[in-house]
């Protein structure tokens, strides 16, 4: 489905990490279950973590501690939390998850004719980009826009709006793919046209945006 929206040229292509490019939940989980069993908390299931991945990592913490707790962590116990599960992936950041399939013949196509690629995410740099090394994908992206401030993150349109002053594109000769909302809403603040991916994470129509299209791999998706 399209929205009515004034085209250019693709020029430039900014595409989120979590959700989009990579299937992280089965590290995420890992890293968030060894923190709940290190406080003493029960265990969760990686289907309820993987519904909680979105928001960066102090966000997915809070919402595991507080299903495991069955109640609002207090401010100590988030404190601790951050710092052992940001230990805890830190040490095993891609070990068990998987780049979805189409990505990277997607990526190879978009680098051959002449795209400026960039992974623009609610993740920290702190992750992103062992991330994108170990799962052989840096090299593809011109950089990393990395949500290391809260206020940067989607569906803040900051990120994005650094990229296209970075490589003096146009908005609208520039798309943000994303598996989420978040994506979507930020794409539309800065002008630029969302495409959303139909697996991955997120709802990406739950805040209410209109994606110029949609993919079910991103080998199929033709962005001319």
């Amino acid at each position: 489905m399209q929205a009515d929206q004034s085209v250019g040229k693709v020029a430039a292509v900014a595409i989120d990490l979590d959700g989009t490019l990579v299937d992280s939940a089965p590290d995420l989980a890992a890293a968030a279950n060894k923190t709940l069993h290190a406080m003493g908390a029960g265990r969760l299931a990686e289907a309820q973590i993987r519904a909680m991945i979105g928001d960066g990592l102090d966000a997915l913490l809070q919402r595991c501690l507080q299903a495991a707790l069955q109640r609002e962590p207090d401010r100590d116990e988030l404190s601790r939390g951050r710092q052992l599960m940001r230990g805890f992936y830190r040490d095993a950041v891609f070990r068990l998850g998987q780049v979805y399939p189409g990505v990277i013949p997607a990526l190879e196509r978009w680098q051959s004719q002449g795209l400026i690629l960039a992974c623009v995410t609610n993740k920290a740099s702190e992750f992103t980009r062992p991330l994108l090394h170990n799962a052989g994908l840096e090299r593809y992206f011109f950089a990393q826009y990395c949500a290391d401030e809260r206020e940067q993150r989607k569906p803040s349109p900051a990120l994005l709006l650094q990229f296209l002053e970075e490589v003096v594109v146009a908005p609208q000769d520039c798309v943000m793919i994303g598996d989420s909302s978040h994506d979507v809403m930020a794409a539309q603040a800065a002008g630029v046209r969302a495409v959303a991916v139909s697996y991955g994470y997120g709802d990406p129509r739950a805040g209410g945006g209109l994606p110029w299209r949609t993919a079910d791999r991103l080998d199929e998706l033709a962005l001319e």
